[in-house]
């Protein structure tokens, strides 16, 4: 692919991450998720839940050079409220010295993550997927015990909070989730959020003890379908390493990496403490 192509789709990728941060705005219980989506940035908050799941800060793009103050300006809604947050960004499509800013407030990088794209047009599933087990049923979730298994499936996979990871599958209703049963036990799940002819992939996973098993790659090829049929032209993700072999074997191309960076000790415990350091904290714990 050319640079342009590669560009386009990595932008693609951010795009529909922004869409997905900002639909935590769409839940409606007694701790709201406040969305400022700005030319400059896209900010999500949700005051009453400390939790880094919905608390983040993307697609930054602010005048240059960059001004510490506008960047304590844009994080101040963490501090007043006490929220540890992530700042998501584009490798390579950051304004120049962000990262140094960045560091400065005390954030540090997780890393990158690898961007990929599928363009959906002439897709179909490749054999390599193989034929599904005796007992595995996949289906597209729609009645609510379903959902609460998918997410259940999703929290155990990732080790997340099970009320945050609730604005993300069955509090929402811009994500559409799939779950796979096997013998009627809830092993594997994923969600997709749609955004124009854009399809979003996220949270695909198989529980311990039935993985390798091709389970994940055939419920995601289920869902690309249906997005396909719906009138989606490309498919967006970023991976870990561990998944990248199901992703390229599922013919997703590489477009480009997005990086997380969360709070340092010291913003943590301002975030976390009011500025004081817990003991677990000053023992090492």
């Amino acid at each position: 692919m050319v640079l342009g192509d590669l560009q386009r789709l990595v932008q693609a990728v951010e795009a529909n991450w922004c869409t997905a941060w900002a639909s935590l705005g769409q839940v409606r219980d007694q701790l709201p998720t406040l969305v400022d989506d700005t030319p400059g940035y896209l900010r999500v908050f949700t005051p009453a839940v400390p939790e880094m799941l919905v608390n983040t800060i993307i697609r930054f793009n602010g005048p240059l050079p960059i001004d510490p103050g506008d960047l304590e300006r844009i994080i101040a809604p963490y501090r007043r409220h006490r929220l540890p947050f992530q700042w998501w960004m584009v490798m390579g499509a950051e304004p120049r010295d962000l990262r140094e800013h960045l560091r400065r407030l005390d954030l540090q990088s997780c890393g990158p993550a690898t961007c990929m794209a599928l363009p959906l047009e002439h897709w179909s599933p490749p054999d390599a997927l193989g034929t599904p087990l005796a007992d595995e049923v996949a289906q597209r979730v729609g009645t609510r015990e379903d959902g609460n298994a998918a997410h259940a499936v999703i929290c155990d996979v990732f080790y997340v909070p099970a009320g945050p990871m609730a604005r993300w599958t069955t509090d929402n209703p811009a994500f559409q989730l799939y779950l796979t049963r096997l013998r009627g036990h809830p092993v594997a799940a994923l969600a997709t959020l749609r955004d124009g002819d854009t399809v979003g992939v996220y949270h695909v996973g198989t529980r311990a003890g039935f993985r390798r098993h091709g389970m994940a790659g055939r419920l995601l090829a289920m869902a690309l379908r249906e997005a396909q049929a719906g009138g989606a032209r490309l498919a967006t993700l970023t991976s870990t390493p561990e998944a990248r072999a199901l992703y390229d074997a599922l013919g997703f191309h590489t477009c480009g990496a997005i990086e997380q960076w969360i709070p340092g000790p010291d913003l943590m415990a301002q975030l976390t403490y009011g500025g004081r350091v817990s003991r677990f904290h000053a023992a090492g714990w």
